[in-house]
C-alpha cells in the first residue's frame, strides 16, 4: 500500500510539473514575442490547464484508482497538480524579475496602469494606487500569487473536467472487497 501511495504522490508531482512546464513554455513564448501582458493569447493557458488535467486525470484514474474515480477525487487531483504547476510558474516569474529581466516588473506596472486608465479610472486615482501596483510586481508576491492562481484555475477547470472523467464502480463489488 505504501508503494502505491508513493507512486500516486510521485505521479501527482510529475503531473504538476508537466502542467507547470507547459504554462512556463507559454509564458516564455509570450515574453519572447513581447505580448506577455498585452495579448489575449494568455487565455490559451485555460486550454493548457484543461488538456493536461484531463489527460493526467484519465491516466491517474486508470493506473491508480482501478479505472474508477469520483467527481470530487478528480477535482482534488486537478487542484493539487495545479498547485504544483503554480509553484513552477511562480519560480519562473521570480527568476525572470530577479535574474534575467528586472525591467519586467516595470513593464508589469506600466501595463497595470494602462489597464486601469482604460477601465476609466482617473489618473489621480491610478497614481494613488501606485504603491499597491508596485507591491503586486514584487517577485515574492508574484511567486505566491502564482500558486494561488494555480489553485484557483485548477479548481475551476477540474470542476468541469471531472464531469467527463468520473467513473463510479459497482457499489456491491466495493463493499464485498473487504469481505473474505
Amino acid at each position: 500500500m505504501n508503494e502505491n501511495r508513493g507512486s500516486k504522490i510521485q505521479y501527482i508531482l510529475s503531473s504538476g510539473a508537466k502542467l507547470g512546464i507547459a504554462q512556463t513554455v507559454l509564458l516564455l513564448l509570450l515574453y519572447l514575442t513581447g505580448t506577455m501582458f498585452k495579448s489575449g493569447l494568455s487565455a490559451i493557458s485555460w486550454l493548457i490547464y484543461a488538456a493536461v488535467i484531463y489527460y493526467t486525470l484519465k491516466i491517474y484514474r486508470d493506473r491508480f484508482m482501478d479505472g474508477y474515480v469520483t467527481y470530487w477525487k478528480g477535482v482534488g487531483f486537478g487542484t493539487r497538480i495545479s498547485m504544483w504547476s503554480g509553484v513552477i510558474v511562480g519560480f519562473f516569474y521570480f527568476l525572470m524579475i530577479k535574474v534575467f529581466d528586472p525591467s519586467m516588473a516595470d513593464s508589469m506596472i506600466a501595463e497595470a496602469e494602462e489597464a486601469y486608465l482604460a477601465m476609466g479610472l482617473s489618473e489621480t486615482y491610478v497614481e494613488s494606487m501606485q504603491d499597491a501596483i508596485q507591491r503586486a510586481a514584487n517577485p515574492w508576491v508574484l511567486f505566491f500569487s502564482s500558486i494561488l492562481n494555480g489553485l484557483l484555475y485548477g479548481f475551476i477547470v477540474s470542476l468541469i473536467v471531472s464531469i467527463f472523467t468520473k467513473r463510479k464502480g459497482d457499489p456491491f463489488q466495493e463493499a464485498m472487497k473487504d469481505v473474505s
